[in-house]
């Protein structure tokens, strides 16, 4: 292990055996009078956010929540999200956050399937009325006049709580919650809590079924810091919360390490551009990192070369791989020292790998990055379930105390994607070189075989974005009478840009082999995303045989 390494383990140490509540109070003392949490103009130190969470969680437990009970966050990025979390975690009730994107049928279906007792929510939220959207879900609501609450569509769900006006009669101001004492019970509560209790239920974005619930207890806080860490994040630094909470990168990539660190979270309630560089200028922001679409979007503002960027030293980038020519670019524009490529899913809390400080550029820029924290990972077949040596390709599987407790209620997922002997089968394809360095080749479902040989779209992908004309390319597998499967693109050219099939293909001629070169091209405006911002593939090849089957009728091909 490196002498960095060594010292990062040191500090994380200093949490073993703590709670998330225990390290609030832990950073309270350490860093009271330090700002913690600033949101919308208004700011708080440790010491009285620590404050407030006692209140809040006294409130809760006045409510009749106790530990193990569940608890929905329907909220965007804010201080009443943090506060949420923070007094769940303090009294060991699960927090069970809900995508702000997602429709009534979605969010319903979540609060029904995590048996929540109580949801914290607001009114209206970007021209949406939760509210009614909540009254879809279970009518009873918009009638009742008191609680605690008994409709039939969600049986467990006792207590409404609103933040803001125009809350219905039923409803409890979040407001008021925040204020009063710390009472009695709330001492015997906190000391009840344990770090392998379960902190959090984060549901996965559901693209191929009903989402799935992924349970995480206290230990999240270890693997949050070492993010913190490696990004260099130090007391009175600032990590900005652009990235929802109700994922687990914004809530363990931002929010926790700076909870843990001394540092100030910036809330950010929604992406946009222009206030994005607003905040990392103006609030001197030294923690950041996102999808390459955030990139995408920062670089190519026309104000980047104006800003004053100087506090923001390094970056971490993620969630999708990183396309190497455009990686120095994101580099040369934000003025960043190091911008470290990370791996990671919901159900390994969030960063699997992440690359050094002292890794070159060269390394970082290929999506090669050697495993962080203690976690053990292993390259299966997914054949014949042979452990794979260095260089060979495989399923990516991890094991160790960042792998989720497992799906709520839900054992035969569990039982599908944690083996008895606790890896991790995480459905990511990769390979591990000689020196520890993981890289990533992209999913086990969407690799596909042509001719009987194995095509990795990243591969593709990752050399259609070095034609000058391409701005972003994705590549699904299609159906072929000889070959079994053959490539479809879909490429979002650069603006003022076009290119055509043959130009292409002449493009990939010397360096791709003949059956990983795309049959297929369709030009898109944009590519179809996920809640999170990840390209959304299901729907990519849904398009893609839509528009096959039209032009096998139209007799028209390329």
């Amino acid at each position: 292990m490196s002498a960095g390494s060594l010292a990062i383990e040191a500090t994380v140490s200093q949490l073993d055996g703590l709670t998330v509540g225990g390290a609030m109070r832990r950073s309270a003392r350490l860093h009271g009078s330090l700002p913690f949490l600033k949101c919308e103009g208004k700011v708080s130190t440790f010491a009285e956010t620590d404050a407030e969470v006692d209140q809040f969680a006294s409130s809760l437990l006045g409510l009749g929540l106790a530990r193990g009970d569940h608890l929905g966050v329907w909220l965007t990025n804010s201080r009443e999200w943090v506060l949420c979390f923070l007094a769940c975690a303090r009294i060991g009730v699960v927090l069970v956050p809900i995508n702000t994107r997602y429709t009534a049928a979605e969010a319903g279906y979540i609060l029904a399937q995590s048996d929540a007792r109580a949801v914290v929510m607001t009114r209206r939220m970007w021209g949406n009325d939760y509210l009614a959207m909540l009254a879809q879900i279970s009518p009873a609501i918009a009638s009742a006049t008191e609680a605690p609450l008994s409709v039939p569509e969600l049986p467990k769900l006792r207590h409404l709580i609103c933040v803001g006006p125009d809350a219905p009669a039923c409803a409890i101001r979040f407001e008021s919650m925040c204020e009063g004492a710390r009472t009695d019970a709330l001492a015997a509560a906190e000391s009840a809590v344990q770090v392998t209790d379960p902190l959090i239920i984060v549901y996965t974005s559901g693209t191929t079924g009903k989402p799935k619930g992924a349970m995480h207890n206290h230990r999240v806080t270890k693997q949050a810091t070492r993010v913190g860490l490696m990004l260099g994040l130090e007391p009175g630094g600032r990590a900005l919360g652009h990235l929802p909470l109700y994922h687990v990168a914004g809530l363990y990539m931002a929010m926790v390490p700076a909870m843990t660190l001394g540092g100030c979270y910036v809330a950010m309630p929604q992406w946009d551009t222009g206030a994005a560089l607003d905040l990392l200028e103006r609030e001197r922001i030294s923690c950041f990192g996102g999808i390459p679409t955030h990139f995408v979007d920062l670089a190519n503002h026309p104000t980047i070369s104006a800003r004053d960027l100087s506090h923001l030293k390094c970056a971490w980038i993620g969630g999708a791989p990183v396309m190497q020519s455009t990686f120095r670019g994101f580099m040369q524009a934000m003025g960043l020292q190091h911008l470290m490529s990370t791996y990671g899913m919901t159900e390994n809390t969030i960063s699997t790998t992440f690359n050094r400080p002292d890794d070159s550029v060269d390394v970082c820029c290929q999506n090669l990055a050697p495993v962080l924290g203690p976690s053990e990972i292993r390259i299966i077949d997914p054949g014949s379930g042979a452990v794979l040596g260095p260089g060979e390709t495989g399923e990516i599987q991890c094991r160790g105390e960042t792998v989720m407790m497992g799906y709520y209620k839900n054992p035969e997922a569990t039982a599908e994607t944690i083996t008895p002997e606790g890896w991790l089968r995480t459905g990511d394809l990769g390979s591990i070189d000689a020196q520890g360095y993981i890289s990533i080749s992209g999913r086990l479902k969407e690799m596909y075989k042509s001719g009987g040989t194995n095509v990795y779209p990243v591969e593709i992908e990752q050399h259609l974005v070095r034609h000058p004309a391409v701005l972003i390319a994705a590549v699904v597998g299609v159906p072929d009478d000889r070959l079994g499967e053959v490539g479809f693109a879909f490429v979002q050219p650069n603006e003022g840009r076009s290119l055509d099939h043959a130009e292409l293909r002449a493009h990939c001629k010397g360096t791709l082999a003949d059956y990983k070169v795309p049959r297929y091209l369709s030009l898109v405006s944009e590519l179809p995303r996920t809640s999170t911002g990840k390209i959304q593939r299901s729907a990519l090849l849904d398009l893609a045989r839509k528009e096959l089957a039209a032009r096998r009728a139209a007799q028209q091909a390329f």
